[in-house]
């Protein structure tokens, strides 16, 4: 159960992270067309793209990575210090969402430095995601900043 439970994070984590960076540059690179026909093309492929590959990736992966956490019991401070970066990662996911929505409403040039800045920081989360989990660091003085009860797991109802 663990192995396809790894297996299904993984391969999850890999379609979100490709979608992650694949998304900013679609919109980059098709963003900025007058061509009513390339315009329909970059609006269905970034359309279809987040909604049918990059979110159900996405929801796949926290599921899947969730369930592990608390079958495996991983507490430790790398893996709060992965969770942050996976918010990261959510909070850029719903961004890169609103200006495919926005380019949909009217067609307008989206912000390219923030294209690309959304870029780097996807890029950012990533990295560090996978150093924190390939590596497994010992963040213990991350754990002074924290209340006791966020290090421990509970014991349930007695």
């Amino acid at each position: 159960m663990t192995v396809l439970l790894k297996a299904i994070h993984i391969g999850g984590l890999a379609c979100w992270c490709a979608a992650l960076i694949a998304l900013p540059l679609l919109i980059r690179a098709y963003g900025t067309t007058d061509n009513p026909r390339l315009y329909t093309r970059f609006r269905w492929v970034t359309h279809m793209g987040y909604i049918a590959f990059a979110t159900p990736a996405a929801i796949l992966t926290i599921t899947a990575g969730t369930v592990l956490i608390f079958t495996e019991q991983v507490f430790d401070a790398w893996m709060l210090a992965k969770l942050a970066f996976v918010a990261g990662m959510v909070l850029l996911h719903v961004w890169f969402g609103h200006i495919i929505r926005l380019s949909g409403e009217a067609p307008s040039r989206p912000p390219m430095t923030l294209l690309l800045l959304g870029l780097i920081g996807a890029l950012v989360c990533i990295l560090a995601v996978l150093v924190l989990v390939l590596g497994k660091p010992p963040l213990e003085m991350l754990e002074q900043f924290l209340p006791a009860f966020a290090l421990q797991p509970r014991q349930g109802p007695s």
